[in-house]
């Protein structure tokens, strides 16, 4: 779901609900909001390694988990440290 289509959801469902549970929402947004402001901005580098990602996912350039354990475990095992266990 998109974000516009989330909000069209939630304004759509909005104007149904009773009062006490408009207060839950304004509450849980409000709480939302709340943490999205202790939250530390992604610099551009941060960000231009999420796009970098999500197109590598979509290419199907990604590691299962086994390819992932085996990676590390090969360049750590040239460093003298035993394979992981779990």
């Amino acid at each position: 779901m998109t974000r516009t289509e989330a909000i069209a959801v939630i304004t759509a469902k909005l104007a149904s609900l009773d009062d006490e549970r408009v207060q839950t929402v304004a509450d849980m947004v409000q709480s939302m909001q709340d943490d999205v402001k202790s939250v530390r901005r992604l610099s551009t580098r941060e960000r231009a390694l999420l796009e970098q990602s999500k197109s590598d996912f979509s290419a199907g350039r990604s590691y299962s988990l086994e390819e992932s354990k085996n990676f590390v475990d090969g360049r750590l095992a040239r460093r003298g440290v035993p394979k992981s266990t779990a």
